[in-house]
């Protein structure tokens, strides 16, 4: 949770705006902990989410994305994907919905069946 509230940290100060024409914004934050380190980069054309990139690495080495199928997470993962794939995923899916909240249950996981 806490590191889904970066992107709505990330959204807050690219959303400000006084104009009335669509603007492009890009804006990144970082949250980061003693193990690792979580990026998330949001753009904004007005009040549309246009693009979204989640990415986190552990400290002293490359990023989760970075890593692909190195940091084998598929065989762990009850959907059967790594990392980087579900990151996509909901990237993917924050734009095509022009949404920035994402409700989670109390063990961290989206409620959506669709997430």
């Amino acid at each position: 949770m806490k590191k889904l509230s970066v992107l709505l940290m990330v959204l807050a100060l690219v959303g400000c705006s006084s104009n009335t024409a669509p603007v492009s914004k890009t804006g990144t934050g970082e949250v980061e902990t003693d193990s690792d380190k979580t990026t998330v980069t949001v753009t904004l054309e007005g009040d549309k989410l246009t693009a979204v990139s989640i990415d986190q690495a552990n400290k002293g080495s490359d990023s989760k994305k970075e890593l692909k199928e190195a940091y084998n997470m598929k065989q762990a993962s009850s959907i059967g994907k790594e990392w980087f794939e579900q990151a996509e995923f909901l990237e993917n899916y924050m734009v095509e919905n022009n949404t920035t909240e994402i409700e989670m249950d109390e063990n961290g996981k989206a409620v959506s069946e669709d997430v």
